[in-house]
C-alpha cells in the first residue's frame, strides 16, 4: 500500500491511495497550487496492523512537531 499525505492551504490533511506507479487512485479535487509544498509517501503492507502502525507513526511525528513548535525561549 502506498499513500500520499499532503496538507491543503486551509490546514486539511489530504490522504490519497497510490497505485504501484505512485499515481493517485482517486485523486483529491485539490490543485497543486492549493497544497503546501510538503509531501509524505508511506509504503506498508495492506493489513490492519500496518495501517495502525502507520497512523501511530504519523501521530508520533505530528506530536513531536507540535511540541517543538510550542516551546518558548526564556
Amino acid at each position: 500500500m502506498h499513500r500520499l499525505f499532503t496538507i491543503h492551504r486551509d490546514g486539511d490533511l489530504l490522504v490519497e491511495d497510490l497505485d504501484e506507479s505512485r499515481q493517485p487512485v482517486h485523486p483529491e479535487p485539490v490543485s497543486v497550487d492549493d497544497r503546501l509544498p510538503v509531501e509524505l509517501i508511506l509504503k506498508a503492507p495492506n493489513t490492519p496492523e500496518a495501517r495502525a502502525q502507520m497512523m501511530d507513526l504519523l501521530e508520533l511525528a505530528f506530536g513531536i512537531v507540535e511540541s517543538e513548535g510550542t516551546e518558548t525561549s526564556t
